[in-house]
């Protein structure tokens, strides 16, 4: 549950910090009181996209704050876990702050957080209805969202969006192939050329490489001889002076001292180390001079076949040293090619076999579907029933696509259907006309539906509008019935729903110094009456708006109340 909110310099806020409690809060003040600033605010700090001027004028940033407690929610815990962000507490600190210039950061528990996670975790924590639902609600894929959110299948739908997503991408694939092979003839002609070419050479892996060292080598043969032949005089084969010869010596002179101080025996030590390599210089420099062949005749052929490589290169626009790695991929190319008409049958089977698959999951999530429709509509249609609507009733259509091209939504459209008065037909819902009555439809699903999901924290930002008198008693009173299973919040105008409140805030504007500032804050009983009767009865609060809002009060206190901080 959301159990405190902090907010700075956002809007007309200045300061505000609230603490929320279990079950339903309500949330009223005069029209631009700055109400749904609470909202706004959460939906920020969730990860929302900020408007230009969201900052209160004069200030450089806002700070916005929320705090849940999250030890009843296993799938909030368990991202947390995954991402490292747990607490030992076992609460959920989410802050953003949004500078004037545009720019934001998110945190959760202290640890900074991209905005993507952020709203990954926003929609385990909350779900927000507003007045904007009423329209999504007449879209046929907000329907279906609703319909499959009631129905918990979720496994069934990622079986069939994965299984549509491979049928697809299997299906381009044959698509290029077939292209393909439209001019396969041509190319595998061409391919026969140019790969005769490759073969005539007898390329090998690294043999431009090995060829420019080789060239290296006979181009300077007569100085590489002679600098080789000259360091083994230097070293052993010189009979007058020599490194081998001028070590030794040193080596006695030290063997004669070294009892003197023991010392001596590390240089000594030194000394024949070095002795044995260059023992070990003279054997592999001798063998070089034997093994190697720097015949000069042996030049100009290495320089032709240079001179083939390189054309060869320019001609394929490659490096010379890549030329067996083209080689490769065209002798690669040329084989698929080849097999090109065994690869195009095989992938028309796999296609066939998964469009086969797509359409058995397709069927469970069909029937699925159809088993959670009639569930749903009995149930909405009981409660728009209560809603004033007593001649009401809920239906949910299905509509076959054309399934040749497998949906990753699945073979049917959804559709809510529903008649609200006597010997009127089922119509979509898109073709209700009346507001009043979209409204209380749009509640109605509503409550259905958010029962079917482990999200703690439900928003209603006036779903209420255009519903007044006893209508808007009984949301109330359904409102607080959810509050059992939730934690309930409700931005209201009618008071009938706000007498249901466990929690009753008001927002109020105030103007000190030419500034606005929106004040929300928790009302005790008396101050609650008083907001009650103001809503009742307008400007001028009588002693019988007073007293029809303490009768409205005592009666909701009469009732048992099982609100208790685990259930929210």
């Amino acid at each position: 549950m959301l159990t405190q909110v902090h907010i700075s310099n956002l809007v007309t806020i200045q300061t505000l910090q609230l603490d929320l409690l279990t079950g339903t809060t309500v949330i009223t003040g005069e029209t631009g009181a700055g109400k749904s600033i609470l909202i706004d605010a959460i939906e920020l700090a969730l990860g929302c996209r900020a408007p230009a001027d969201i900052v209160r004028a004069g200030e450089e940033k806002a700070d916005i704050s929320l705090v849940f407690d999250v030890r009843q929610s296993t799938e909030v815990c368990e991202w947390l876990k995954n991402y490292d962000l747990e607490s030992d507490s076992g609460e959920c600190i989410i802050r953003r702050t949004l500078t004037k210039e545009g720019r934001s950061r998110s945190y959760i528990n202290g640890m900074p957080i991209t905005l993507q996670p952020l709203r990954e975790l926003s929609e385990l924590l909350i779900n927000i209805h507003g007045q904007h639902e009423h329209q999504a609600l007449l879209k046929s894929d907000r329907q279906r969202i609703l319909l499959d959110r009631f129905a918990g299948h979720a496994h069934l739908l990622d079986q069939v969006r994965a299984l549509s997503d491979e049928w697809h991408s299997l299906s381009r694939e044959i698509f290029e192939l077939k292209k393909r092979s439209n001019d396969r003839t041509q190319r595998v002609d061409f391919l026969k050329f140019q790969l005769q070419e490759f073969e005539e050479l007898r390329l090998l892996p690294n043999e431009f490489e090995s060829l420019d060292l080789e060239h290296k080598q006979l181009a300077h043969s007569d100085e590489l001889l002679q600098n080789i032949t000259n360091a083994l005089n230097y070293l052993t084969e010189n009979d007058d002076h020599n490194a081998s010869r001028l070590l030794h010596q040193a080596l006695v002179a030290l063997e004669s001292v070294q009892r003197v101080d023991p010392k001596i025996i590390t240089w000594i030590n030194i000394l024949k180390s070095v002795m044995i390599q260059i023992k070990d210089t003279e054997d592999e420099l001798s063998r070089y001079l034997e093994s190697v062949d720097l015949d000069p005749t042996r030049l100009q052929c290495v320089e032709q076949r240079i001179g083939i490589l390189f054309d060869l290169a320019r001609k394929h626009k490659v490096e010379p040293q890549n030329l067996y790695e083209l080689q490769q991929k065209l002798i690669t190319e040329f084989a698929d090619l080849e097999t090109s008409d065994e690869r195009l049958n095989d992938l028309t089977k796999k296609l066939d076999m998964l469009e086969k698959h797509y359409h058995e999951v397709a069927h469970k999530l069909s029937q699925s579907r159809l088993k959670a429709a009639k569930k749903l509509a009995d149930e909405i249609t009981e409660t728009i029933h209560e809603l004033a609507l007593p001649h009401g009733e809920f239906h949910i259509l299905f509509e076959m696509e054309d399934f040749s091209h497998p949906s990753p939504q699945g073979m049917e459209r959804v559709i809510f259907e529903i008649k609200t008065n006597a010997g009127q037909t089922l119509q979509p819902l898109a073709k209700v006309a009346s507001g009043g009555e979209l409204s209380r439809i749009s509640l109605a699903i509503h409550l259905a539906t958010a029962g079917q999901h482990t999200i703690p924290v439900l928003v209603f930002d006036e779903v209420d509008v255009g519903i007044g008198g006893g209508t808007a008693e009984i949301v109330g009173k359904l409102l607080r019935r959810l509050s059992a299973t939730h934690q309930v919040l409700c931005i209201t105008h009618a008071p009938q729903v706000a007498a249901q409140g466990h929690q009753h805030l008001c927002a109020q504007k105030i103007i000190e110094n030419e500034m606005t500032f929106t004040h929300i804050k928790s009302l005790s009983q008396d101050e609650k009456i008083q907001e009650l009767a103001r809503m009742l009865g307008g400007v001028e609060i009588t002693k019988t708006t007073l007293d029809h809002a303490r009768e409205m009060l005592e009666k909701i206190l009469s009732l048992p109340n099982t609100i208790t901080r685990d259930s929210a």
